[in-house]
């Protein structure tokens, strides 16, 4: 699935620099807007989130953490439930959803991917895309990467991309979005190219590069909920609207993600057949 790391130890340590959630449950305080059977539990939500996958989530001395984690506490905050974090990557937790074992579930889900495991999606809370990275000080245009090394994670949305624009002269293919900026540090590639949220989040380990823009257009990045529950779709795209309005969820992007403006969506046929392959992309 798409971003599902293989450089656990590296993302682990970053994610115990940015811990920490935006306010505080307090169990007392909260006043249930919403009740089995929308939920399993009474005032609880369960949430299924893939622990391996920073900045989206992580597990740092015992604690949740990541993005994730701290937009679907907002989330039960704003529902009036205690949440309840399951981990599990992407394809196990469709059958925790489908059983009822959780509420909904986070982690890289697409619209199309959660039509494909046919999950409701109940909406957006970031927006992803593939990106460029280069050495800060580097007179690089993203218009003109054709003309770089470009450093690449073999298979990823970005290589895909960049192979149907460029074709195969300007790639240095390598097996990790990690991979990639150390291409660049020993000089065997002049640019980055990946996942443009991930990348943003890894600048804390590489703090000589800076995010130089987008490649292919954004997609939104949701929460699904089970299509047989309509009344917690409701509840949860509400308060995802209330968390976007409040410029909560922009404040929880920054804590994670740091300064890269928001990504734009745009539909291009080229970035319409990649986005329809990100279920098959592998890990940064």
């Amino acid at each position: 699935m798409i971003r599902r790391t293989i450089i656990l130890t590296l993302l682990g340590t970053m994610l115990a620099s940015v811990t920490g959630c935006v306010g505080t449950i307090g169990a007392s305080t909260l006043t249930p807007k919403v009740t089995p059977p929308a939920i399993a539990h009474a005032g609880i939500l369960r949430a299924a989130i893939d622990l391996n996958l920073p900045p989206f989530g992580g597990t740092v001395k015992g604690e949740n953490v990541g993005l994730d984690v701290d937009v679907a506490a907002a989330v039960a905050e704003q529902l009036g439930l205690k949440l309840e974090v399951v981990n599990a990557a992407p394809p196990a937790a469709a059958a925790l959803l489908a059983s009822g074992t959780v509420d909904i579930v986070l982690g890289g889900l697409t619209v199309d991917s959660a039509v494909a495991s046919q999950i409701a999606f109940a909406g957006t809370y970031v927006a992803d895309a593939p990106g460029v990275f280069a050495s800060q000080g580097a007179s690089v245009t993203v218009e003109a990467i054709g003309t770089k090394r470009i450093a690449v994670q073999k298979e990823s949305l970005a290589y895909w991309l960049l192979l149907d624009t460029y074709g195969e002269a300007p790639l240095v293919v390598v097996p990790s979005l990690d991979e990639a900026f150390k291409a660049v540090v020993s000089k065997k590639a002049d640019v980055v190219a990946g996942d443009a949220l991930v990348g943003s989040y890894m600048l804390r380990t590489y703090p000589a590069f800076a995010y130089q823009g987008q490649i292919g257009s954004a997609f939104p990045l949701g929460i699904g909920v089970s299509q047989a529950d309509p009344k917690l779709e409701t509840q949860v795209r509400s308060a995802l609207d209330k968390l976007a309005a409040q410029g909560v969820l922009e404040t929880l992007r920054r804590k994670w993600v740091g300064d890269v403006p928001p990504l734009k969506v745009v539909e291009t046929p080229a970035s319409q057949e990649a986005s329809a392959s990100l279920a098959a992309t592998p890990a940064p």
